[in-house]
């Protein structure tokens, strides 16, 4: 790369140029001086152009020419030199200008930085999931938003699944099918999503996208409450319901689910009662003395 402008028509950069930096780059007529060492430790394509770049030797006369806004150069910058030792604060915007260069000139460190920083800002399922496809972000990170998608009543607009692209659509139709036939599978008459455990649709969700199964922290996140009373009885359940209504008749509710249940006699207690049929029982009676 080479400076073709005038060097007399860049402007120091007023946070980044450095008086002890070691290295120049111009971005957009901005002349950046900083550390030549945070470049060199963690990336490869910074040590690669060092050495091979022809007519820049990162000195003020000849810099290192970035094809970058010198805008989105500063955000990039202030993770190494933030005076703060915060990070918070940032908007998004800035977390994925600096996962685009991250990525871009090979910084792992700091992009799974900018990805832990990302996770704190409140999204919508549609919104994550195309912006971590658009950066390739671990997409095991989606799947609770894919959850919310699997679990709502209707599929996406069509505006949300032009945003997902075909092949997303047709994945979480796969995945909703499956959960509904899960449902269905264990006795629920009126199966939905929302039926099923999150713990159980996280699996469905990691096979159908083919994620490769779920880490620690995502199954201790969906991780189902274990419903103790029904662990440890020999009873058995079957699933009825209404059509149209949230009632059943005289049937009970498992908190955990949306269908209801009803017990059925157990056939012990079916067969124990047959014996006692057409039996006499007899009561002892006692004489017992009343005062007054």
């Amino acid at each position: 790369m080479t400076v073709e402008n005038d060097m007399k028509q860049l402007t120091k950069h007023s946070q980044y140029y450095l008086r002890d930096g070691n290295v120049a780059f111009v971005a957009e007529k901005q002349l950046f001086r900083v550390h030549r060492y945070f470049f060199e430790r963690e990336s490869q394509f910074f040590c690669n152009y060092f050495t091979t770049a022809e007519d820049s030797d990162g000195t003020d006369d000849k810099p290192f020419v970035l094809d970058i806004k010198s805008e989105d150069f500063a955000k990039f910058l202030w993770v190494w030199y933030n005076p703060r030792y915060r990070y918070g604060g940032q908007p998004k915007e800035t977390w994925l200008t600096i996962i685009t260069l991250a990525a871009r000139w090979g910084f792992e460190s700091m992009r799974e930085l900018a990805i832990s920083q990302l996770e704190r800002f409140p999204m919508s399922p549609v919104d994550k999931i195309a912006i971590y496809k658009e950066h390739k972000i671990d997409k095991r990170l989606l799947i609770p938003s894919f959850v919310d998608l699997c679990k709502s009543p209707t599929l996406p607009s069509p505006a949300d699944a032009q945003r997902l692209q075909l092949e997303t659509v047709l994945r979480l139709a796969a995945a909703r099918e499956r959960t509904l036939l899960r449902a269905a599978e264990s006795g629920c008459l009126s199966p939905t999503s929302s039926v099923l455990e999150d713990g159980e649709l996280a699996a469905i969700i990691s096979d159908v996208f083919e994620m490769g199964g779920t880490t620690g922290e995502e199954q201790q996140a969906f991780e189902p409450v274990e419903d103790n009373r029904r662990e440890n009885s020999s009873e058995d359940w079957f699933f009825v319901d209404r059509p149209g209504t949230n009632r059943t008749n005289g049937a009970s509710s498992d908190s955990g689910s949306g269908c209801p249940k009803i017990k059925t006699p157990n056939p012990a207690e079916k067969q124990q009662g047959t014996k006692d049929k057409g039996k006499v029982r007899h009561l002892d009676v006692r004489k017992t003395e009343v005062t007054n």
